[in-house]
């Protein structure tokens, strides 16, 4: 058989066989269970009390893997005092290939055939490695454990269907774990005698919390008359009665809940049943929503029963109404099991309860808006690894954010070289935990775009995202930070994390996941300007204080002074691009080619027809350099080549075996764009622009910005320097293959990737191509927005009916500024000064801001309040202007 088969494993009749030690002659007897892990499935038998051949548990243990998965089995002893942890005391390791080469080699491996598949089944039977920590508590007993092991071949889960079956499971066995209210004695003589049996005793409430909720119980029948007998004991027997109701109360919750989990469980079985329908695509989306709803019901009665003490369950969740959500998922789970069965869509989604005590009431609308926020910084939905490509990661990655357990790691940090692919993993991440509405905040850095995101606001980011996740957190956050301006526009990173993150999720209690993905840490700026926000970051992976459901997947490349502060302990796991083989990245990489140009393959008539492996070769194993490849040979933004002819292109240019593989890509599309020297230079002078603007702008805008053409100058020989005008919509466009947004005119124009941003700005590895930081590209823009300002602005912009209303009182301003202000007169309004204060001061460039400032300067600054609705950092930017400007016009010394 493969190593890699996957297997249906079943455990049944489980005996642990006791021997004694050094065991008191006289000691009692002791409960027991065991825990059998394989993978991310955990599977727990009941509590037994041990006899003296030991103990056995009748129950079925179902797991999958394959020969390399490790089945982990532990034995726990149960401590006598409430509130005390179970330790594990015994333990034993293998993998399933190991166990079944032991097997074999004992001869004790029985196979036998069917039509259909092949059974493996045998006893096995092995001591337990003891814990010498834990001696004391098993009171010097030795373990053997023997349990029947069968193992079948099976076609391996989906990744989604994979988490679906744990997390049913899991819930199942929370159920069974969980801990009822006990029933009430039948006959109140008998509630009577126990009662006199209490007040006759020295002992007041028992030492056992099951023993309390009993005498509570019975209490409740007789409390009342009592009360009104003695009235100086009135007050506490009332106080035990509305203690008693919520207890019962909690019981009806408890038998709700294993009605749900078995809910559950008859649609998990549906959904086998009915798995051929999965090729019907009017039954695609409905059996999603109800694989997602089986697994939030089971988030819900895994975080409910964590605490498998009724005492715990009732302390933390009184004044939660349980039953409401209990009542929602089931009706939810009926609506799209028959939707499934009619093959027909629905207009809502899963329902979805993240916090177990969120409030009821609707939260008054608190202005957090001054707090600093990245807009455009969240992921992007049509970025993401291509179906099929990048399971094993993926999967990985689901496992870890998804782990249950409160030791579980808090923090995944993924890292690999440029055009690894992280990117897209991120996004997909990111995507999936949205769809199952899990995911609380995205934030991708972007070099190109330091202005909106950058190391001030990433947690005042997620902290505002978490806001519209759950109001209960919301109305936390306010208590914080309500009366201090200061605090909420606050842009020091451990300050923001401390404050905004970390002190008003103390008290929430958490149901399931909830993700926070942080793409391209590395591009938030240099090792000195990110220091305080990564040292803030390696706090999330010790923090205990927040709720421990929240999980953080970051991504980076493997920069030195990021790695050092983010390295591997209990709480924080490292994944890397690289650990994933060569051979499983190329073949991602052929369904890539072959899935993108698809619709052109019939055009790449090599005479060996053996192109898409060749690209393979070419790539070296880098995702980004085949959706490039990919783009150029499409025909985004080029010129003058057929299909064919740009593949042969591609498949001349000479592998890099150290360095930047990306490079002769970069080269070889921008030298078929580019020939010769003056197009070269229009190319420099345009991209020089636009990598020194402070954030990215939609094609339009930028060519509006510039009035649809950008003047450069170039040198003509033995003649006078010429201005000439390039249209810049054209400029771009050709570069499509390159940049983001060349063929969107909804997207900001920026690199299509970091590595090209990277390639340009190194003069060593671009040569013709090199773009360094020129005042020239700051004093184009400068101008340019000047320009723009004067052009557009005008008194009264969004024609308000009355200027003496304050802007927060007119009815709908914020859709009117969107419609009067658009991005490029935005930016002129925020960046103008930023761009001239790197250019030498000028008569020129004084008389043109003289100009500005006699006509436009009310009308700049009624825009700056404008755009001050949505933030306060347009008023922080006017205020630095006019400091900018006050400094850069004094003479220099």
């Amino acid at each position: 058989m493969n190593p890699t088969t996957a297997q249906s494993i079943t455990i049944t009749d489980i005996e642990l066989r006791t021997a004694s030690g050094s065991n008191p002659r006289f000691a009692l007897p002791r409960q027991y269970y065991a825990k059998f892990s394989l993978g991310n499935a955990l599977r727990t038998t009941k509590k037994t009390k041990q006899n003296k051949n030991g103990i056995l548990w009748n129950e079925e243990m179902s797991l999958r893997g394959d020969d390399t998965s490790v089945l982990v089995a532990k034995v726990y002893q149960t401590h006598r005092m409430w509130g005390q942890q179970d330790e594990a005391v015994a333990s034993l390791t293998y993998t399933i290939g190991e166990i079944t080469s032991k097997l074999k080699n004992k001869g004790a491996m029985n196979s036998y055939c069917t039509f259909y598949w092949q059974q493996s089944c045998s006893v096995f039977e092995e001591p337990l490695l003891m814990d010498p920590s834990k001696t004391a508590i098993s009171s010097g007993l030795n373990f053997t454990l023997k349990f029947t092991f069968t193992s079948v071949p099976c076609q391996p889960l989906e990744a989604d269907e994979g988490q679906v079956a744990d997390a049913v499971d899991t819930a199942k066995q929370a159920v069974e774990a969980m801990r009822p209210t006990p029933l009430v004695v039948d006959h109140l003589s008998s509630a009577v005698d126990t009662v006199t049996q209490v007040v006759n005793s020295s002992q007041t409430f028992a030492t056992t919390w099951d023993i309390l909720l009993k005498r509570i119980k019975l209490f409740d029948q007789i409390v009342t008359g009592i009360a009104e007998i003695h009235p100086y004991t009135s007050l506490a027997w009332s106080v035990i009665s509305a203690a008693n109701k919520v207890l019962i109360n909690q019981n009806d919750r408890d038998d709700q809940i294993t009605r749900l989990a078995g809910t559950m469980s008859d649609v998990l079985a549906f959904v086998h049943d009915a798995d051929p329908l999965k090729a019907d695509k009017a039954h695609v989306e409905p059996l999603k929503l109800l694989t997602q709803q089986v697994m939030e019901c089971a988030y819900f009665i895994r975080d409910y029963a964590e605490h498998k003490s009724f005492a715990t369950r009732l302390a933390k969740y009184t004044l939660s109404d349980i039953n409401s959500k209990i009542t929602d998922y089931q009706r939810r789970l009926q609506e799209l099991r028959d939707a499934f069965l009619r093959g027909v869509g629905l207009q809502t989604g899963i329902t979805v309860v993240r916090m177990m005590n969120a409030i009821e009431h609707t939260v008054e609308d608190k202005d957090l808006d001054d707090m600093p926020y990245a807009k455009g910084a969240r992921h992007d939905q049509d970025k993401g690894c291509l179906t099929g490509t990048r399971d094993e990661m993926l999967r990985e990655l689901r496992e870890i954010l998804s782990n249950p357990a409160e030791d579980a790691p808090r923090v995944c940090l993924l890292t690999g070289f440029a055009g690894s692919g992280k990117s897209a993993v991120a996004h997909s991440i990111a995507r999936w935990f949205e769809g199952q509405k899990r995911l609380v905040s995205s934030y991708c850095f972007a070099r190109t775009d330091v202005a909106r995101r950058n190391p001030t606001n990433l947690f005042s980011t997620v902290a505002r995202d978490l806001c519209d996740h759950n109001a209960e957190y919301k109305s936390a956050l306010w208590k914080v930070v309500g009366e201090s301006r200061s605090l909420r526009t606050s842009e020091v990173p451990k300050e923001q994390l401390e404050r905004l993150i970390i002190e008003p999720s103390k008290h929430i209690q958490a149901i399931g996941p909830l993700v926070v993905v942080i793409d391209a840490l590395d591009e938030c700026g240099d090792q000195a300007s990110r220091q305080q926000l990564v040292l803030a970051i390696s706090r999330l992976a010790t923090e205990t204080s927040f709720p421990f459901n929240l999980r953080f997947l970051i991504t980076t490349r493997p920069e030195s002074d990021i790695l050092s502060k983010l390295s591997p302990g209990p709480r924080l796991v490292h994944k890397q691009m690289s650990n994933i083989s060569e051979q499983m990245v190329d073949e991602d990489i052929e369904k890539f080619i072959r899935h993108s140009l698809d619709e052109c393959s019939s055009e790449l008539d090599l005479s060996n027809q053996d192109w898409c492996r060749l690209l393979v070769h070419h790539s070296q194993h880098l995702f980004q350099w085949a959706a490039t490849a990919c783009k150029f040979i499409q025909g985004f933004g080029s010129i003058g080549l057929g299909r064919s002819a740009r593949l042969g292109l591609l498949l001349k240019t000479r592998r890099t075996e150290a360095g930047y593989p990306l490079d002769e890509l970069y080269k070889t599309v921008l030298l078929q764009l580019f020939k010769s020297a003056p197009e070269q230079d229009r190319f420099r002078e345009v991209m020089g622009v636009l990598l020194a603007l402070k954030e990215p702008l939609p094609l339009p805008c930028l060519s509006d910005l510039f009035h649809g053409h950008l003047k450069i100058t170039i040198d003509v020989p033995e003649d006078v320097p010429i201005d000439v005008p390039v249209d810049v919509r054209a400029m771009v466009s050709s570069l499509a293959s390159l940049l983001d947004g060349a063929c969107d005119d909804r997207k900001p124009v920026r690199p299509l990737h970091a590595s090209f941003y990277d390639f340009l700005r190194d003069g060593k590895r671009s040569s013709a191509f090199h773009i360094p930081f020129l005042p020239q590209h700051s004093l184009t823009l400068g101008q340019a927005s000047l320009a723009c300002m004067c052009r557009m602005l005008r008194f009264n912009i969004c024609g308000l009916a009355d200027s003496r209303i304050l802007n927060d009182k007119v009815s709908g301003l914020s859709s009117c500024v969107d419609e009067a202000i658009p991005p490029h007169l935005s930016y002129s309004c925020l960046y103008w000064m930023d761009h001239l204060q790197h250019t030498s001061c000028s008569s020129d460039l004084i008389a043109e801001i003289t100009l500005f400032f006699k006509g436009f300067f009310p009308y700049w600054l009624e825009v700056i309040s404008l755009l001050s609705l949505s933030s306060a950092s347009p008023i922080s930017s006017a205020l630095q202007t006019c400091i900018a400007l006050q400094h850069w016009t004094q003479p220099k010394c």
